[in-house]
């Protein structure tokens, strides 16, 4: 006897029913192409009924638009330029100067004409161009149609008639008007009066037609508006139900396709964790050619990898930074676009001044963020600056007394070593602890350190080309800008004063009698007197302002974006606090004066050369008069020939 086969199980039997019709038991490329293919025609049925529906409402728009729009909106032209030229027809009566009266009645006229014409274009079918006679304005044009209805017809001539007959009664309005304010006498305006009630008269009945004439043009556009939207509603119903079983199906189908994936997709998961946890070959990425989650997996780790790749090329790009400010900017774009570190500030410290400031973000400088104000004035109090190690509320709740948020806003400091010396600090903060997973943030600040690590050379390198670029711009005895930043730098100075609109202020200041100082005193007292005139000049003007030594003991103070005239009294205030400085020296006070030429540019001169050359000018004479003074410039000083 011939063995049975083994009896199938109902179980079993409805288990492969399943997995034919989801296909389980299909490679993944096919499994996708079906349902793609799946996909694609419910997509196709719900596209026929939209596009049909559209296309059947865009041609009824288009015949609506084309013709019964244009034609109610020009009714609405119509009536609305009426009722401005009724304004205008009242406003002659009103108004008793001539030029006035006038000026309302070809007001008036032009806006009648520019009725009759509308109206005639709705006859005879054109282009219509609404033009604003009160501001000039033209609105878009736009075409209307012939009216072909003949009871349509005979209201727009109904309509033209009486504008004819408003456009007649305007000129005797108008005429009386004028006769009434050349005569003198008010008799006239009895009669004037009576045509200005048949004028209202006339522009009821012309507008009354005109909005029967909208009325009847706007229960067609109803109609069509009402089919409209019961063909929409018709639409929306086929398209939702179709969609509904689409996803049903979808639904189905997606749960069953993504359990045949769900082990595949842990191993490479698993395969992922392995590489992360031990040191990372970039050269070294997964190689899934699919178009599936898996393909997804593949191009995530890829990623990842590129990432790591571009921190070892970051130091490459900040080298080519203009500026240390760009390489603080790229920075924190870094931290908080590729690692998602949002709130994050860098200090830059400054170990000559010992203070700190902010420099990310740019527009917090000088402000209170994260820590106390008094690190920034006195940066050995900032613990990561002072130790030069990493310090971590993570780790150690409360470690520093600065920190200025609540206590359970965690905080990492991390500094940046320059020149074996802490040459700024990086923070990080995470403000909501609910979302700071403790393992996630040190993993992210870990990669911030790669990228601080990767920048510290470049920016010692940009600090010291910096440092090169001041001392080349600066006067060694007074730390003030020297003639060389003057000559550099007045171009785009002037340009900024000639945008703006506004006065820049120059004055030349010289020490009275110094060459006497040191004479007497001897070249150490002149230097001291020297840097105690520059910081009485600078404290003397706004931080804005810039204050140049222009050789010896002459200065040039530069006064940006002053009121006219106002060069004198900052000038004034400069000689008064000079005056009243006493420079202590041993065995005594040396106390000098200064004189003060004043010009300003451009209210002098357009050359920027010589209204310096004019203050010199006016120095000069207020040495010639005694010294001590403060003089402007007038033209009767100038006796040589122009600059």
């Amino acid at each position: 006897m011939s063995q049975m086969p083994p009896k199938t199980s109902a179980k079993e039997l409805f288990r492969r029913i399943i997995n034919v019709i989801t296909f389980v038991d299909l490679p993944i490329r096919k499994k996708f192409v079906l349902f793609s293919f799946g996909a694609l025609f419910w997509l196709a049925i719900i596209s026929a009924i939209g596009l049909c529906t559209m296309f059947d409402m865009s041609a009824k728009s288009k015949q609506m638009v084309d013709n019964i729009w244009p034609q109610e909106k020009t009714a609405n032209i119509v009536i609305r330029k009426l009722r401005g030229a009724n304004i205008s027809v009242h406003n002659m009566f009103i108004l008793k100067d001539e030029k006035g009266i006038r000026a309302n009645y070809r007001r008036a006229k032009g806006t009648l004409d520019d009725s009759t014409s509308y109206l005639n274009a709705l006859l005879k079918g054109g282009q219509v161009i609404d033009y604003n006679r009160a501001t000039g304005q033209l609105s878009e044009p736009y075409l209307v149609t012939q009216v072909r209805d003949a009871d349509k017809r005979k209201e727009i001539e109904d309509a033209i008639s009486k504008i004819s007959n408003i456009g007649k009664l305007v000129d005797e309005i108008s005429g009386m008007r004028l006769n009434s304010i050349k005569g003198g006498a008010a008799a006239g305006n009895a009669g004037l009066e009576d045509k200005i009630t048949e004028y209202d008269l006339f522009t009821r009945d012309a507008v009354t037609v005109l909005n029967d004439y909208a009325i009847t043009v706007g229960k067609a556009w109803n109609k069509f508006t009402n089919t409209m939207r019961l063909w929409f509603n018709i639409a929306i119903v086929a398209i939702s139900f179709t969609f509904g079983f689409a996803a049903l199906l979808s639904i189905v189908f997606g749960v069953f396709i993504s359990r045949s994936l769900v082990r595949p997709i842990r191993a490479i998961i698993g395969q992922i964790k392995a590489l992360s946890a031990g040191d990372v070959d970039l050269s070294k990425k997964l190689d899934v050619a699919s178009k599936d989650e898996l393909g997804l997996l593949s191009r995530e780790f890829n990623k990842l990898m590129d990432t790591i790749g571009h921190v070892t090329s970051f130091k490459k790009v900040i080298e080519e930074d203009d500026s240390i400010e760009d390489i603080y900017m790229r920075l924190g774009r870094i931290f908080r676009e590729a690692l998602a570190l949002d709130s994050c500030v860098i200090y830059e410290v400054s170990n000559s001044k010992n203070t700190m400031k902010i420099v990310y973000p740019p527009e917090a400088e000088g402000t209170e963020l994260y820590c106390k104000r008094e690190t920034q004035l006195d940066c050995d109090l900032c613990r990561a600056k002072r130790t030069g190690h990493s310090v971590s509320s993570v780790e150690y709740p409360d470690i520093c007394k600065y920190y200025a948020e609540a206590s359970e806003a965690a905080h990492v400091c991390v500094p940046i070593i320059v020149g074996g010396n802490v040459g700024g600090v990086v923070q990080f903060v995470c403000d909501r602890p609910e979302l700071c997973q403790v393992n996630d943030l040190e993993k992210k600040i870990g990669r911030a350190r790669q990228y601080i690590t990767e920048a510290q050379p470049v920016l010692e390198a940009k600090r010291l080309m910096k440092t090169l670029k001041d001392s080349a711009f600066r006067d060694a005895l007074t730390g003030l800008y020297n003639r060389r930043f003057l000559e550099e730098s007045f171009e785009n100075l002037i340009a900024g004063v000639l945008r703006r609109g506004t006065t820049l202020g120059l004055l030349m200041c010289d020490l009275d009698f110094f060459k006497q100082t040191n004479d007497q005193y001897g070249h150490d007292v002149g230097d001291m007197v020297l840097k105690e005139t520059s910081n009485v000049i600078r404290k003397s003007v706004r931080s804005s302002d810039l204050v140049i030594r222009f050789g010896g003991e002459e200065f040039i103070v530069l006064l940006i974006d002053t009121k006219p005239d106002d060069s004198v009294m900052v000038a004034e205030k400069i000689r008064e606090s000079i005056e009243a400085t006493k420079v202590k020296i041993t065995g005594g006070l040396v106390q000098k004066t200064i004189s003060i030429g004043v010009s300003e540019f451009p209210v002098d001169t357009q050359n920027f050369w010589e209204a310096i050359k004019f203050a010199d000018v006016a120095l000069y004479k207020a040495k010639e008069r005694g010294r001590n003074k403060v003089l402007r410039f007038a033209i009767d000083m100038w006796v040589g020939e122009r600059y």
